[in-house]
């Protein structure tokens, strides 16, 4: 009975190719199954352990091809009591085929000690050479300054604070679209692993504290030879003056967390005379812990204000300083405005609008303005 049914089976036109094509297929599919199923279990075992295994796993598989393999390239975490006050707090990559990753770095913020508040000493101070580990968060897809009260153990000098910042890219190496939102979770979730395990104290860090970063885009970044950051808000017209000439002087600015400043001057379009060749602004803004240092060091300036007051006679030029307490970018600012002309008029005339510019090109609310002072 077998063997006469084995003998129709053999003598079939095209059964036993077909049986031959589904086992084949039934092999096929087992394999990519097993396949499949150790490479969901290595990838699951490379979330496990990266960065202390605090990623956000069911974010970062969305964030990551699943018909990959995650390799982790490199897994660094110096957080906690380590005494050796490390350059990079956390780091830790995840990549796939070619040049495809996932990159997530902590770094605490060693600030250039300044030699004061004032907006030379802020500018002096700023020209300092960063080095590539403390300013990579400039080319980030997604990045958060956190602050640590509490301080970070092993430096010389106290450390306040610290950042994390992450990027994705493709295989391409091109940066993947649309992945800053769901990047800060994951960078949340690093940088209170950071702030638990060093010991900080302070609010945990929320997802609405992460920023997007500049990405691959370079245009803001203070070595370059365009118009600083910090200056962008200034046109040539507040003052009546032209666009600046090649040799003109270029402006020096300055952007940072705890202080903003821009020094510049504009030639102006039609001079009364010979003193009337240029204008000079000055805008600088404190927050955090800069503002009792600024109060201090302006503090025979503070005192002197008044809502108009008048120039000194005798004077060949003029400087008005205009001064603000504001709330930008959520936190409490103090900023200063110092215009010189040669003419009392000009100055009296514009300061105001100058600094509602300025104040308004950085989303600053709730703005109270505590007087001038001819210096």
């Amino acid at each position: 009975m077998a063997a006469a049914a084995w003998e129709r089976f053999v003598g079939h036109r095209w059964l036993p190719k077909a049986a031959v094509v589904g086992l084949a297929a039934v092999l096929v599919a087992a394999f990519v199954l097993v396949r499949s199923e150790r490479r969901d279990a290595h990838n699951a075992g490379v979330l496990e352990t990266a960065c202390g295994g605090v990623l956000p796993r069911e974010t970062v598989r969305g964030l990551l091809p699943g018909d990959e393999t995650w390799e982790l390239h490199s897994d660094l975490d110096l957080t906690g009591p380590s005494g050796r006050g490390p350059r990079t707090l956390v780091r830790c990559s995840l990549g796939w085929g070619g040049s495809g990753g996932l990159e997530l770095v902590a770094v605490p913020v060693l600030d250039v000690p300044l030699s004061g508040v004032r907006p030379g000493d802020i500018l002096s101070a700023s020209t300092a050479k960063e080095p590539d580990w403390a300013t990579a968060y400039r080319t980030a897809t997604t990045q958060v300054t956190v602050g640590c009260p509490a301080g970070l153990p092993g430096y010389p000098r106290p450390v306040t604070r610290f950042r994390v910042h992450a990027s994705l890219d493709h295989d391409d190496g091109s940066e993947a679209a649309g992945a800053a939102k769901e990047l800060g979770t994951v960078v949340t979730a690093v940088a209170d692993h950071v702030r638990d395990r060093g010991g900080c104290g302070g609010p945990a860090v929320k997802p609405s504290d992460v920023r997007p970063g500049p990405g691959r885009v370079t245009e803001d970044s203070e070595d370059s030879d365009e118009v600083p950051r910090a200056c962008r808000w200034f046109r040539p017209g507040m003052l009546d003056g032209k666009a600046r000439g090649r040799d003109d002087r270029e402006p020096r600015g300055f952007t940072g967390d705890d202080a903003d400043v821009c020094s510049l001057t504009v030639p102006r379009a039609k001079p009364a005379d010979r003193l009337d060749h240029f204008a000079g602004v000055t805008s600088v803004s404190w927050r955090g812990p800069l503002l009792p240092e600024a109060r201090t060091a302006y503090g025979a300036e503070l005192a002197a204000l008044s809502p108009a007051p008048e120039p000194k006679s005798g004077e060949k030029s003029y400087v008005l300083a205009v001064w603000a307490e504001s709330s930008c970018s959520g936190g409490r600012t103090l900023s200063r405005v110092r215009v010189e002309t040669a003419a009392s008029a000009l100055a009296a005339g514009r300061a105001d609008r100058i600094l509602d510019a300025y104040l308004a090109s950085s989303d600053c609310r709730a703005v109270k303005v505590l007087g001038k002072v001819w210096k």
